[in-house]
């Protein structure tokens, strides 16, 4: 049985993440996020351009606006935090089926004991998800321990402890910050003279016991290993929703594309995640007082991000937006089981003709859902009523017929048989007499002069003659 390994994700910008992921770098304006501290709000976090500003944590929103005087300042949304790391797992998932919430702490929790076998190396497999979660716009510290607690105060310095030695040696020379201590324990300590972690632990049980509690005790023996910490683990979801802000407004229709690059991004790691597909999605736009909804339905179930980003170029070109759009927001409201087809060996195996699935989906994204139709043939002997528009990919039985064209005119038109070199024939049909619609006619496949292959009749009834009904291809 494999060591267990526990990764610490910890997002210690994601309210502000939230609220710029949406954005290219080089565009985005001064931005901050607060929360009211002692019924005063306050900045919690800033973007490089307001930093740069002079904005920084802690400062009066007040001050900060009287200092920067574009600044956007958005209030912290625990709510949409809590969703954001729900959706921060399940991207996860990939990597450990161990994932744990900790959303107090903005922060996951991987055991990946067992997925170095797969994957490499604790740091190569950090580094991947690190760099994985920047391109979606989250910006995460990662530490690797043997324990849930080490693992966490790793992330905070960015280390990797090593599981075959002890936590507290590996620990001991790091600032007594590093602790997760209340706003009492920490000048408690400080008072005492306490400066790193080391020098806490080399104190007696009993007598930390007596000065800051049992807990915080169990706490340093679930740091070092001492006591079992079990861990509530992360359950799939059976849907995905995934929102994106986009503070300053966009106006053109292309520039959409950014923020939905990551949006779809993030869902196609989420579904590679849990294996499984999607075969509807839904975009909506939120403008400045509108909405507006893109519905994209596929053929068959699928997780293919170049696809879906493809699709979503299509709809793009038709639409039409009269209002900045002030949100984004992708929705999957089902997530179907994945059909694996079998990969390429070799780099440019996979170079094969489109299917037809993705000309439909392609057709469709571009023409509207009711532009696109397949034919089925019905029961019924009369040509121009022997078939009827249904939904691709759907099939209904019919009886074979004789050889006939796929192109039939809208009305037949009377044509010169000596025209014609006869190649087979006749088919009679004699039927419609329960409709009012009878027919009586015999069906000849010619040769015209110009070498094309035609579908002519002879009608007996209502009114007599030779008629063109269809060409064939």
């Amino acid at each position: 049985m494999a060591t267990e390994l526990w990764l610490a994700l910890q997002f210690p910008h994601l309210a502000l993440d939230l609220l710029c992921r949406g954005q290219r770098p080089r565009g985005r304006a001064p931005m901050a996020v607060s929360a009211t501290v002692a019924r005063r709000p306050s900045i919690v976090d800033c973007n490089p351009v307001a930093a740069r500003a002079g904005v920084r944590p802690g400062l009066p929103v007040a001050a900060a606006q009287a200092l920067v005087a574009d600044l956007q300042v958005h209030p912290c949304e625990p709510a949409a935090e809590a969703a954001a790391l729900q959706r921060l797992a399940a991207f996860a998932y990939r990597y450990s089926s161990r994932v744990t919430v900790l959303a107090a702490h903005c922060t996951l929790l991987l055991e990946i004991g067992a997925s170095r076998r797969l994957f490499g190396p604790a740091e190569a497999l950090t580094q991947r998800l690190v760099l994985e979660l920047q391109r979606l716009g989250y910006h995460a510290r990662a530490g690797t321990a043997a324990s849930p607690e080490a693992a966490q105060l790793a992330a905070r310095h960015g280390r990797h402890l090593d599981p075959g030695r002890p936590i507290g040696p590996q620990v001991c020379e790091l600032p007594l910050t590093s602790l997760r201590l209340d706003s009492a324990q920490g000048p408690t300590l400080e008072n005492m003279g306490f400066r790193t972690v080391g020098e806490v632990m080399r104190l007696p049980r009993k007598a930390l016991a007596r000065r800051l509690g049992t807990e915080f005790v169990d706490y340093l023996d679930r740091l070092t290993g001492a006591r079992p910490d079990p861990q509530t683990s992360w359950r799939p979801p059976e849907r995905f929703e995934s929102a994106l802000d986009l503070p300053t407004g966009l106006h053109n229709v292309q520039a959409l594309l950014f923020p939905l690059r990551r949006l779809f991004s993030e869902l196609c790691g989420v579904l590679r995640a849990l294996d499984r597909a999607v075969q509807e999605v839904s975009i909506h736009l939120r403008l400045a007082h509108d909405e507006t909804s893109i519905r994209m339905g596929l053929q068959q179930p699928s997780r293919c991000e170049e696809h879906l980003q493809r699709l979503v170029r299509e709809h793009l070109e038709r639409l039409r937006v009269r209002a900045p759009v002030r949100r984004i927001t992708l929705c999957a409201p089902t997530l179907l089981p994945y059909a694996a087809r079998q990969g390429a060996l070799w780099r440019g195996g996979e170079d094969r003709p489109v299917s037809i699935d993705s000309l439909l989906d392609r057709l469709r994204a571009r023409l509207g859902r009711d532009g696109v139709s397949a034919l089925a043939g019905i029961e019924d002997h009369r040509p121009e009523r022997s078939w009827a528009a249904r939904e691709p990919g759907t099939h209904a039985a019919c009886t074979p017929r004789p050889y006939r064209p796929a192109w039939l005119l809208e009305h037949a038109q009377r044509c010169r048989i000596e025209d014609f070199r006869f190649i087979c024939g006749p088919e009679r049909i004699e039927t419609g007499w329960w409709d009012g619609q009878d027919c009586r006619r015999d069906y000849f496949v010619v040769r015209d002069r110009a070498g094309s292959l035609l579908w002519v009749f002879r009608e007996y009834k209502p009114r007599r003659g030779w008629y063109l009904h269809g060409l064939f291809a």
